[in-house]
């Protein structure tokens, strides 16, 4: 199994993160960094900046108080939360309609925020499970590897989805023996040529792996997140629920079916919230232009 070498040349030559980014990640690789820092950071960078100050007064992030100031921001979302954010905004101008997944530009946009706050909603859940504040982060970049898979491979869904239904196997595995690699695979290669932290991109590559290679919250959280979004009817594209995962995963999480039962209704009602974002900066840009 290996990466074919045109995908491999695409990871190499695509856009560098921006600066702000590149130095949150090194700040989320430091447990003593300071939030003052991490405002600094932020703020020589105008457009961040401003969406971070919209989106945490949206009724996603919202508290009781307006937040005007971005060292408040910061003091109320942590540094993974805010790279997160920055984040989306980079991820959302990547995104492209994927039809070897029948995927929308939207679709493959919101499963990703909703994978992340199915992320949240875990950690919520059970605190004691020890999932790391940069998990939503790899929840939002689970699926970046379908990116570059429909820019540069030349494939048909029904060829996928024929090979699924002849071999009776996954859609991920159909990828693995038509393409020689999976999209977290090529997702785990981008992580790593952006510089992530190694955690992150373990619950990159590894988030179809069965059973999983590691006993690691971080990539338990992604599991059980991406299979959240897709039981809310997230992201379900042409592989729906055609997917296997380790079940050990959610068990180390202690997370039982009540619980991803109620873990799925909180994070279905922030989807509404994503959508609307989604809705409004669609109008925001109809409006610009």
């Amino acid at each position: 199994m290996a990466i074919p070498e045109k995908i491999l040349d695409g990871i190499e030559h695509l856009d560098p993160l921006p600066v702000s980014v590149q130095r949150l990640i090194e700040a989320l690789g430091d447990e003593e960094v300071h939030l003052a820092e991490v405002a600094e950071i932020i703020e020589e960078d105008a457009a961040m900046t401003a969406n971070i100050l919209r989106l945490v007064n949206s009724s996603l992030y919202a508290g009781r108080f307006e937040i005007t100031r971005l060292r408040d921001a910061v003091t109320r979302l942590g540094t993974s939360e805010l790279l997160n954010l920055a984040l989306g905004s980079h991820v959302s101008a990547l995104a492209a309609s994927a039809p070897l997944y029948a995927l929308s530009e939207e679709e493959i946009w919101l499963h990703a925020a909703v994978t992340a706050q199915a992320v949240r909603e875990i950690t919520a859940a059970r605190p004691e499970a020890g999932i790391p504040s940069m998990a939503p982060v790899a929840g939002l970049l689970h699926d970046i590897g379908k990116l570059l898979m429909v820019r540069y491979l030349d494939a048909k869904m029904e060829t996928v989805i024929e090979l699924c239904r002849t071999e009776d196997c996954s859609f991920v595995e159909a990828e693995r023996r038509l393409f020689g690699c999976d999209h977290g695979e090529v997702g785990g290669r981008i992580a790593e040529k952006w510089g992530f932290p190694e955690a992150i991109g373990r619950g990159i590559a590894h988030h179809h792996d069965t059973p999983l290679p590691v006993e690691d919250p971080l990539l338990d959280a992604v599991v059980v997140a991406n299979l959240v979004a897709k039981t809310i009817g997230v992201g379900l594209g042409a592989e729906g629920m055609g997917l296997e995962i380790d079940l050990a995963a959610s068990r180390r999480l202690g997370l039982d079916y009540i619980g991803f039962c109620q873990v799925c209704s909180r994070t279905a009602e922030a989807a509404q919230t994503l959508r609307q974002t989604l809705a409004d900066s669609r109008q925001g840009a109809t409006a610009g232009a």
